[in-house]
């Protein structure tokens, strides 16, 4: 049975949202760390989107009884899907350019959709879907060759590298784990969000207090740009990205839930021109185009229901 036309549109209205959201992260990142540092930046962002998120729901009087069971969960895949997943993106973007950070990331639905195939039960890849990652793989190569001509990268920028390649291993296991082994009692997808935005929001803040970041806050280099970009991370990058994600990991395929990856490149890019004037070529174009024409082909999927 095929998916009905209502449930094909919110599906689409999921992946906006989530490419738009996570898409703006990286040039979000690269202000706020200005300010405080990469654990710090994490765990404000995460824990304000939580503690907002839950506030919403305290008032619509949908925030349930939360169970030893369900801080568990969110104990484990905040540690994934927040410390490391974008604790370790923001430490390595300290030494990286947002569009670099951003291509890097945009390599996740290789490993993703090959470890779903592989660990989690997932239907393998068909034709159509390996030449989309194919695709994809190309537009990332010519951003990444376009970015090391035009990109001076110092000492310890494989640090930096190290960091957001271990950023997106721990997004891919605390998908896949979240994937195979759903709760038989699990809360709703919105609830469920705000804690995990809470619990892991804490957990980095405790990783910064420990690495002293407490003592590197720089308040007088805050400006109008850098809270109202911190401020759509809290709304957007947490929010709106999560919720929707989860939504998606529910509802399709892992190959149609990650196709994000090739389109947050293109918006990173895009919005480190708009706001910090880094240069766009015809290179970066053509592999822009070559990225997002590679969505269309990774979510087509016969089998998806």
């Amino acid at each position: 049975m095929q998916p009905s036309l209502a449930l094909k549109l919110n599906i689409l209205l999921h992946l906006f949202l989530v490419y738009i959201s996570w898409g703006t992260t990286y040039i979000g990142f690269k202000l706020t760390l200005q300010v405080v540092g990469p654990f710090f930046a994490c765990g404000f962002r995460m824990f304000f989107g939580g503690l907002l998120l839950a506030l919403i729901l305290l008032a619509l009087g949908r925030w349930p009884k939360i169970s030893l069971d369900d801080l568990r969960h969110a104990a484990w895949a905040g540690i994934f899907l927040v410390v490391v997943a974008s604790g370790f993106l923001s430490f390595g973007q300290q030494y990286l350019p947002s569009g670099v950070a951003a291509i890097i990331v945009g390599s996740t639905p290789i490993s993703m959709i090959l470890a779903g195939w592989l660990f989690a039960g997932e239907e393998r890849p068909n034709w159509v879907q390996v030449l989309g990652l194919i695709g994809g793989s190309i537009g990332l190569l010519l951003l990444a060759s376009e970015q090391y001509q035009t990109t001076t990268l110092g000492a310890k920028s494989l640090l930096g590298i190290l960091f957001v390649l271990l950023a997106t291993f721990g997004w891919v296991a605390g998908s896949l784990l979240i994937k195979r082994f759903p709760r038989p009692n699990p809360l709703p997808p919105l609830e469920d969000t705000a804690l995990l935005l809470l619990v892991g929001g804490l957990e980095s803040l405790l990783i910064g207090l420990c690495s002293g970041e407490a003592t590197a806050i720089y308040l007088d280099r805050l400006d109008l740009t850098t809270f109202l970009a911190f401020s759509w991370m809290v709304v957007g990058g947490s929010i709106f990205a999560y919720a929707c994600y989860f939504w998606l990991l529910q509802h399709v395929s892992i190959a149609v839930a990650v196709s994000y990856e090739y389109v947050v490149p293109v918006i990173g890019l895009f919005c480190g021109w708009l706001i910090c004037d880094e240069p766009i070529s015809r290179q970066m174009i053509i592999a822009c185009s070559i990225s997002i024409g590679s969505v269309f082909l990774v979510i087509h999927h016969k089998h998806n229901r």
